[in-house]
């Protein structure tokens, strides 16, 4: 559990910096040459999911 609450603007700052990283990721994972594995693919969708989520979030901010 978290102990301490932050406020909207933190945690604005904190979906943010979770989007880029996943972008990161995603770039990282998602080979566009070649032929993707079923862990590679998983992975991406998994990874695309997350940032859908995150852009729910933050167009509820």
């Amino acid at each position: 559990m978290h102990a301490a609450i932050q406020n909207s603007s933190s945690q604005s700052e904190t979906l943010k910096s979770r989007k880029a990283h996943l972008t990161a990721l995603l770039k990282l994972v998602d080979t566009k040459f070649g032929k993707n594995s079923a862990m590679q693919s998983l992975t991406i969708t998994a990874i695309k999911a997350e940032m859908e989520l995150i852009e729910q979030k933050l167009k509820k901010r």
